[in-house]
């Protein structure tokens, strides 16, 4: 297989709040679908923010705080959402046109494969990301 370079990262296209710094984000994965409620900085106006992921391929939960980004395999921005290109992962998946994230909080870094994405709520209540998902995902059971 050629060599296609190293990784190199890019700010995705979709315009998403800014990540806070304080709290740590909750996940939420079916085997397809992952709901991401993370904290919105407070120059966007706080309060919270939850990703949709779709058609998700594979995603981890790195415990890599923003002190060791320089060790990451993949290039990363502290409390920032990077798209990486060139890399092996999202080539296997081409014909689907995969994307690979790779999502930095304060202390854990999370990258996901996956086909789409859309901000799906935001709220500017100040509550733990854990409590606004479990609503957000029993209203949309209830709906």
């Amino acid at each position: 297989m050629a060599d296609k370079g190293p990784e190199t990262g890019k700010e995705p296209r979709e315009d998403f709040p800014v990540i806070g710094t304080e709290e740590v984000p909750a996940v939420f994965f079916d085997g397809d679908r992952l709901l991401l409620c993370y904290e919105v900085a407070p120059i966007a106006g706080g309060g919270l923010a939850i990703l949709e992921f779709d058609d998700v391929l594979d995603f981890r939960v790195d415990p890599m705080n923003v002190d060791e980004l320089s060790d990451s395999p993949y290039p990363v921005s502290a409390w920032n959402i990077t798209e990486i290109l060139g890399s092996e992962k999202a080539a296997r998946w081409a014909a689907m046109d995969a994307r690979y994230w790779s999502l930095s909080f304060s202390d854990m870094t999370l990258t996901v494969l996956f086909d789409t994405v859309r901000l799906a709520g935001r709220t500017r209540e100040k509550r733990p990301p854990h409590e606004a998902l479990r609503h957000f995902i029993g209203s949309a059971v209830a709906a």
